[in-house]
């Protein structure tokens, strides 16, 4: 699995430990293994560089679900640093990643294979159990007893793998040393094991039905196990029948408490869906599937993706009426009220849509799909410079989203605001991996702030961060 590839990477650039049964306390000074802070450093360093190559979505309503759902097993979970990045690749692969540090990655794709809540889930609880058993480091410690692996081909096949160019991303793997020993996979298929059991219990924790796993996976193996190249997931993530059945066997083992699932996580998925199986999942689909639908959750779900399809065709009037369906059964929801403030902004309603969305703000603050939809409404009426305002605000709640401030650049540019231009430039770049650029964007802004002294220092404080922030994944 990536995981397994990550923790592999680092395992040539560390002195080798005194033999003994016990896995030593991780990252002392007299253990030499990665520290707690060096993984965090080291995750980092590893998504600025997927940045600088993946293509990712920014739909604000899918961020927010998935982190959301993220967050909420993680605190039933086992991990003990709590310091998440999260990132959504546009990419419609199954796929799904962990890397030391906290990073957690999920191929749009993850959606479309998912059925429900409960399989989504049990994906995203397996990848935070590699990550509160530490398996970085416990690599790390056992690849003493093994040849050294060419730390740079490493890096690089981890990022193809994650790129979706797994074909490369294994050959670079292979050839680099014999990093498919039978030992290896051994690990690998021990904690699997390992992080399944664990997945369990935190779905459990986390009152979500935990036979969403063995559901998962029987779902993948039927749908794949002919296929000559099948998902990237499945080329990491091995799932045999033993698998399944032992999977199976925990859940029903623990007796768990069935509970309703919330219908976000379809409303997610048909987002995704509508993007990506374009042919399929049009108009004429729901369409008929309305005629059809007796239950209530199947109702809202297709009165969403019709409002969607009509809202994307500019059928505002249309898209409208599907909309306020929805209030009607949930006026609370928040990505129903994100796209009613939307649609009702282009049917001429501006002011009404902009009052709407700031007295959401007002009781949901800092919300995540509320800010954004605000911003692009202050946007599309030309209020630059509220609209950066709010953005600059959104950034201290969200540093590490690209996004933000991409968008916080094109803000302060229309607002002619030309040094906070730059530093939000700058913040964007480094955050995509490309910090010479950054760097060459802060000098811009130094320049235009000559004769300011607190601004100049503040940008020079900056620059000198993003200089001495790593670009490797050497220790």
């Amino acid at each position: 699995m990536h995981f397994i590839l990550a923790c592999l990477l680092l395992s040539a650039s560390f002195p080798s430990l005194s033999a003994n049964n016990d896995l030593p306390s991780l990252g002392d000074a007299s253990s030499g293994l990665i520290s707690i802070e060096q993984e965090h450093t080291l995750g980092r360093t590893w998504l600025r560089n997927l940045r600088s190559q993946a293509s990712t979505l920014h739909y604000a309503e899918l961020t927010e679900y998935t982190e959301n759902l993220i967050y909420r097993l993680a605190s039933n979970s086992q991990v003990s640093d709590r310091r998440l990045e999260i990132i959504i690749l546009d990419n419609k692969q199954l796929n799904a990643f962990a890397v030391p540090g906290g990073i957690i990655g999920i191929n749009a794709g993850l959606f479309l294979h998912a059925k429900n809540e409960s399989q989504f889930a049990a994906v995203l609880a397996h990848e935070l159990a590699h990550l509160s058993q530490r398996h970085f480091a416990r690599q790390i410690d056992e690849s003493r007893k093994q040849t050294p692996i060419a730390l740079a081909t490493l890096l690089g096949s981890i990022m193809l793998l994650a790129t979706n160019n797994t074909e490369a991303g294994f050959a670079g793997l292979m050839t680099s040393q014999a990093a498919a020993t039978q030992w290896s996979l051994n690990y690998s298929r021990d904690w699997e094991r390992e992080a399944d059991r664990l997945g369990m219990h935190t779905l459990v924790n986390a009152e979500i039905d935990p036979h969403g796993m063995p559901d998962m996976f029987r779902q993948m193996y039927e749908a794949h196990k002919y296929s000559e190249r099948p998902p990237e997931f499945l080329l990491t993530h091995p799932v045999t029948e033993n698998r399944i059945s032992d999977a199976a066997g925990r859940v029903d083992a623990m007796k768990p408490t069935k509970s309703q699932e919330d219908i976000e996580y379809q409303l997610m998925r048909t987002y995704t869906l509508l993007q990506y199986k374009k042919q399929s999942h049009n108009l004429a689909h729901y369409q008929s599937q309305l005629k059809k639908a007796t239950q209530e959750q199947d109702i809202q779900v297709i009165n969403y993706a019709l409002a969607l399809l009509l809202a994307h065709q500019k059928k505002y009037d249309e898209a409208l009426s599907h909309i306020e369906t929805l209030l009607a059964i949930n006026a609370q929801r928040i990505s129903y009220q994100t796209l009613y403030t939307r649609v009702l902004f282009y049917t001429g309603k501006q002011e009404e849509a902009i009052n709407n969305v700031k007295e959401l703000l007002s009781l949901n603050p800092d919300n995540h799909p509320l800010t954004m939809t605000y911003v692009g409404l202050l946007m599309e009426t030309e209020q630059y410079h509220d609209a950066a305002d709010v953005l600059q605000s959104h950034s201290r709640v969200r540093p590490n989203d690209p996004y933000i401030w991409q968008q916080l650049s094109e803000a302060q540019g229309k607002a002619d605001n030309k040094i906070a231009l730059h530093r939000a430039r700058a913040e964007f770049l480094f955050l995509t991996g490309q910090s010479k650029k950054a760097l060459q964007q802060l000098k811009t802004a130094l320049d235009l702030s000559k004769g300011n002294f607190l601004l100049s220092a503040r940008i020079e404080q900056r620059a000198r961060e993003i200089s001495n922030a790593k670009d490797d994944l050497t220790f």
